[in-house]
């Protein structure tokens, strides 16, 4: 596919959605949460990554496959957003039910936070497997894949990089993101589609947007230590318009309407405020649900491993490590994270350079 027919500006949150928040000129409010500005976009303008969903083909062509796959299905499931926001007595089918659950499960994952979360689950498995192997395996792994015996130093160079205190720097492509959507969308979809669904409709309120349009609202006895997603989220809520909230409730709940209130209006813009990964959208005449937030605002962490491990074993004898590889094949455990990697190692870009840097990428 030529670079000029292939799309590449692409749009995490669809457009059809955005207009429901956005004047009748189309333009929204944008707050960014990174840099404290406040501005007016358009709906065109707003959400947009570039090349976020490009994926690389088998032949090394550059591909937009998967943007348009994420359009044709919002061009299936908009009407019946249309209606959830306009229909005075909302009773959709089960099928309908069906497509607007995998529609929030794909906007649950296919979001920057989510390519942000695989960042940081990688850096983290980076960091581990590197540093239970050792730098003689560093060392020898970088000697293999550079083809020619690479010095104390270099492999010590690339051992410290990988320890700072910030991590080492990785990037998630957009085929890696693809991958995971396709592999989490169904369990997912199963977490939404269990729930009971509720329309809010409001008159006076209005609702907010973000560039992960999902929200996460904690359950009453939700313990401030633990982290929370579709499994243990008291609700999930997601706004079709700057009217319109449907709230996705305990099971044991019956289907229908919720009346307004202050408060699920107030949960679902905190929601949007602090589950945004960058930005935060709203109707150009509505209240901003980050005022009073002192901004620019740090950005958070979206992955934190069970307890503190220091998985450094610098010193681990090379022939100790080559042995476990050997016997990985009939390990117990055959999806245990051992020092079996290559370099380059993929996704990993070191921060400084070196006569190895340019292979690494």
């Amino acid at each position: 596919m030529s670079s000029r027919s292939r799309s590449k500006r692409h749009h995490t949150v669809p457009r059809f959605h955005l207009r429901g928040f956005a004047s009748p000129d189309g333009m929204l409010r944008q707050v960014d949460l990174r840099t404290g500005s406040r501005r007016l976009v358009s709906v065109s303008d707003a959400s947009v990554v570039r090349d976020f969903y490009t994926v690389e083909l088998e032949d090394g062509t550059r591909s937009d496959r998967w943007e348009k796959r994420f359009a044709e299905a919002e061009s299936r499931v908009a009407p019946m957003v249309r209606a959830a926001t306009r229909e005075v007595f909302w009773s959709p089918s089960p099928i309908e039910l069906a497509h607007l659950t995998t529609w929030i499960a794909l906007q649950f994952l296919r979001g920057p936070d989510h390519r942000r979360l695989l960042t940081q689950i990688r850096a983290q498995t980076l960091v581990m497997t590197v540093g239970m192997g050792g730098l003689a395996y560093l060392r020898h792994a970088m000697s293999e894949g550079l083809q020619r015996a690479v010095s104390a130093e270099e492999a010590e160079a690339v051992w410290d990089d990988i320890h700072s205190p910030g991590g080492p720097a990785v990037r998630v492509t957009g085929s890696e993101h693809i991958h995971s959507i396709r592999g989490s969308l169904g369990q997912a979809a199963n977490f939404i589609g269990h729930r009971s669904w509720h329309r809010i409709r409001f008159d006076r309120r209005s609702l907010a947007i973000n560039d992960s349009p999902v929200g996460l609202i904690p359950a009453e006895d939700h313990h401030p230590a633990r982290g929370v997603g579709l499994a243990n989220a008291g609700a999930v809520t997601i706004a079709l318009d700057r009217r319109t909230l449907l709230w996705l409730d305990h099971p044991t709940v019956g289907n229908g309407d919720y009346p307004p209130s202050t408060l699920a209006a107030r949960l679902h813009n905190q929601s949007v405020v602090f589950g945004a990964e960058r930005f935060v959208y709203m109707h150009p005449d509505d209240a901003d649900p980050t005022e009073g937030l002192a901004l620019p605002r740090e950005e958070r962490s979206l992955f934190a491993p069970a307890g503190v491990y220091d998985f450094a074993n610098r010193d681990r004898p090379l022939a100790d490590v080559l042995e476990q590889i050997g016997e990985h094949d009939f390990d117990a455990e055959p999806d245990a994270i051992i020092a079996d990697y290559t370099w380059p190692i993929p996704g990993y870009e070191p921060h400084s350079t070196g006569p190895w840097s340019s292979s690494t990428h």
